[in-house]
């Protein structure tokens, strides 16, 4: 069984892209996509259901299986004891990127680490910066109270009468972290059209 991505990444210049659209664009194989889309089902089952030839079913499944549209999901043994295979819809998005993108998909899996690092490492600054103390003025009013009605007169002369700001550092970070890898895919566009 081949790998469990979550879609199919094809350039416009890649033949598999010519090879993927011939396939979409043909009724037979759109009506079995239909067909395994509501339940899954053998070539026989497909067949029957369809009114079509098996040997038509057999050529559109494997044209869609080399395509990665569908998979075999399970087999059964026949009376005979032939091996027959119950196909399923391969759940996967279909993208397909402009010319001039080459090797879309290794960039998109050379920043996914990075992008999960920047959230993951922004989010702990956010959870440190939150429990860090902020003394604000009437804290510290309530303090000079307990001491004493005139030390509680010196201390409101002295406290400013401003409020300090928690900088939002995990924000900074954040968009930093984003900025560079927009900076790189940026970088990695331009070499790919030299």
């Amino acid at each position: 069984m081949k790998n469990k991505e979550t879609f199919v990444l094809v350039s416009l210049e890649e033949e598999k892209s010519k090879k993927l659209a011939q396939v979409i664009s043909n009724t037979t194989s759109r009506k079995i996509l239909d067909y395994l889309s509501e339940k899954d089902a053998s070539q026989g089952d497909i067949a029957k259901a369809l009114n079509l030839p098996l040997s038509t079913v057999d050529y559109n499944i494997k044209l869609l299986k080399e395509n990665d549209l569908i998979i075999a999901k399970d087999f059964l043994w026949s009376e005979k004891g032939k091996k027959i295979e119950i196909y399923t819809i391969a759940k996967k998005l279909i993208v397909i990127a402009p010319k001039g993108v080459k090797n879309v998909k290794n960039t998109l899996k050379e920043i996914l680490p990075l992008t999960l690092f920047s959230l993951i490492a922004s989010g702990i600054i956010y959870l440190f910066t939150q429990r860090k103390e902020v003394f604000t003025e009437s804290a510290l009013k309530q303090t000079a109270v307990q001491e004493g009605a005139q030390v509680a007169t010196i201390a409101s002369e002295l406290v400013p009468q401003t409020t300090t700001m928690v900088q939002p550092y995990y924000l900074w970070f954040l968009f930093g972290a984003l900025f560079v890898i927009f900076i790189y895919l940026f970088w990695k566009i331009l070499k790919s059209k030299e």
